[in-house]
């Protein structure tokens, strides 16, 4: 069993981030969100399961705002079921997450398609847009440019990003969003 932790420094928003990964027959994700987001204090929790290739199995997310609002799909049989077990058929070709507030969502789908250098992948995803608390479905295509650099777009919004990861595949740098301080 392996044990890595992370720390992120929000650029984009005044934020902090504290990830735990534990890894063993599969990966559990934890991770701890802290901050102002559009000048409002915020803090997310969420934990993301996965098989060991990656595939999201389960992901829990809690938004504390004035509020606590909770957020749980699972994924059996290559549907996303909601917390009360009711099937989202729009999700149905969401093969991965994507949780706004943080730089940990990216290395699901870099780490799942394993691209070699100069090829990309064209994904969708199930997005969590936060803190507007929406849950739809996204287009993304990821391009390994180098080893350790992906050109990562949102089909869905026209945003595009170079992003520099680890060995990992874990963000390092993520230019005017995201750094890891940890």
């Amino acid at each position: 069993m392996s044990t890595r932790r992370i720390l992120w420094k929000g650029i984009y928003y005044n934020t902090l981030e504290y990830l735990h990964i534990q890894s063993d027959m599969g990966h559990t994700t934890e991770g701890n969100i802290t901050g102002l987001v559009n000048e409002q204090p915020l803090h997310v929790r969420y934990k993301i399961e996965t098989n060991t290739q990656w595939e999201v199995s389960s992901v829990h997310i809690t938004i504390l705002e004035h509020t606590e609002i909770a957020l749980q799909f699972t994924r059996r049989d290559n549907r996303w079921h909601d917390r009360q077990g009711i099937i989202h058929v729009i999700f149905d070709d969401c093969t991965d997450i994507d949780i706004s507030l943080t730089p940990f969502t990216n290395t699901l789908p870099i780490n799942r398609l394993q691209l070699p250098v100069g090829a990309s992948a064209e994904i969708a995803v199930l997005y969590f847009d936060l803190p507007a608390i929406e849950v739809k479905p996204a287009r993304q295509r990821y391009t390994r440019l180098t080893e350790d650099r992906y050109k990562y777009e949102s089909l869905s919004s026209g945003f595009t990003a170079e992003i520099v990861v680890d060995e990992a595949g874990l963000v390092v740098d993520y230019p005017g969003i995201w750094e890891r301080a940890y």
